[in-house]
């Protein structure tokens, strides 16, 4: 995770990960010295993806990256596979929408649609190679049967929890703080900061031709995924030990507050900032994994740095 040129690196994304942060449950305003460590840390995993995912492109005989190289690389991580996918699927529904912009009735006739749609254009599902039963199949198919697979249903009850979420927490906002909150929801390692992300993640130097659009979006959405798991978990990590320190008298009194005011009604200026040994915390959580089990020749065998 830590470079010797860590300390030298310019951070380049510390207002948007403060805004992502601020969404996923922080305060508006979090230290400067825990949004430092988050950056060092989505870095170099992204560093860690180019590379492996070049590395897989090379096993395709290939030195062009698609979107497969960098999925295949969390194809174990079935819950944020399934996030991917829903979200490229817009994406392509997104830019079919401007490539064809004729009315949704004339979309419909000629696709042989009805209007239940709402969309007028044929659902697309993004589909992995490495997915057996579409082995032999496109990376893109139409989606002729309107019944909702298990993975559809999985990333559709976790955007749910998320928007639920959302919505408990800005239930108590003032108008002014809703538009803040509502700004910091769009911020992005990629929209409109390409040439700032290829900087960032120093992809020149571990990739020597210019990306295609879908390996941005899908690294920019990696990226935010990550601050996300490191701000979650971090925040979970730091009430554990808070209610460590808390006496039983304390925790009765913070029971009580809960029951007269509610989950969410707590002033934000109350909360504590996550510090960044809550952060380093997370870090260690999310990179446990198992140990290989190919050494049969005995000796050290290097740890790779885990995808969070």
């Amino acid at each position: 995770m830590s470079s010797k040129h860590s300390n030298h690196r310019q951070p380049l994304y510390q207002t948007e990960i403060q805004q992502m942060m601020y969404v996923f449950g922080e305060v508006t305003e979090p230290l400067e010295e825990t949004t430092l460590l988050i950056e060092e840390i989505v870095r170099s995993q992204m560093i860690e993806i180019i590379v492996r995912a070049v590395q897989q492109a090379a096993k395709r005989n290939s030195r062009f990256l698609i979107a497969e190289d960098l999925i295949f690389l969390i194809r174990h991580d079935r819950q944020k596979v399934n996030t991917l996918r829903t979200f490229l699927t817009y994406k392509d529904a997104q830019k079919s929408a401007k490539k064809n912009p004729a009315p949704v009735e004339q979309i419909a006739d000629d696709e042989g649609l009805d209007d239940s749609g709402g969309t007028g254009m044929v659902r697309k599902k993004i589909k992995f190679s490495w997915d057996i039963i579409n082995h032999y199949s496109s990376v893109l198919e139409d989606d002729d049967d309107d019944i909702v697979d298990e993975d559809e249903q999985q990333a559709y009850e976790y955007q749910i929890a998320r928007l639920k979420t959302a919505d408990e927490v800005t239930r108590t906002m003032t108008k002014e703080e809703y538009m803040y909150y509502s700004e910091c929801r769009q911020a992005s390692f990629t929209y409109k900061k390409l040439a700032r992300f290829r900087k960032w993640c120093e992809m020149g130097t571990y990739y020597e031709n210019k990306p295609i659009a879908e390996v941005i979006d899908i690294l920019g959405f990696l990226a935010y995924e990550m601050v996300s798991k490191l701000t979650e978990t971090g925040l979970k990590i730091k009430k554990e030990w808070d209610e460590r320190k808390m006496d039983e008298k304390e925790k009765a009194k913070r029971v009580q507050e809960k029951k007269n005011v509610g989950l969410f009604a707590k002033p934000t200026h109350e909360q504590k900032p996550l510090h960044p040994v809550h952060i380093h915390e997370a870090f260690r959580r999310l990179q446990k994994m198992s140990q290989p089990m190919s050494n049969f020749r005995g000796g050290l065998v290097r740890t790779n740095l885990a995808l969070i």
